[in-house]
């Protein structure tokens, strides 16, 4: 396989996980939005439950609900970090490949 074939397979494969991570880096995003928009939205049902002593069932309710929203908020957070991890290790791996000599076609690297 040629030098040329071999940096071309390997960008192509960084460029494939890089947009991997990526998509899991967003996806994470979207699911630590929707907990905190879960925990913010709850927020003022469990104020008028409080302010209006309603029965302990439905308080209990609303902080479990709270309880499950922050769990889920806190696991999004903890997986967002490892993705991002994820993704800057794919970025670097591509900017490595677009400073070999050839990466672009054609077109060779001039020293700065």
């Amino acid at each position: 396989m040629s030098d040329q074939a071999d940096l071309e397979k390997k960008a192509i494969e960084a460029l494939l996980h890089y947009r991997k991570a990526l998509a899991t880096v967003e996806s994470l995003e979207q699911a630590e939005a929707s907990a905190r928009r879960a925990m913010t939205g709850m927020l003022p049902d469990l104020e008028r439950a409080i302010l209006e002593d309603c029965a302990l069932s439905v308080k209990d309710n609303l902080f479990q609900t709270g309880l499950a929203a922050v769990s889920r908020s806190n696991e999004a957070w903890d997986a967002l970090s490892k993705a991002t991890t994820r993704l800057e290790v794919a970025r670097q791996a591509l900017v490595a490949l677009e400073q070999q000599p050839g990466y672009i076609p054609g077109v060779s690297k001039v020293a700065a």
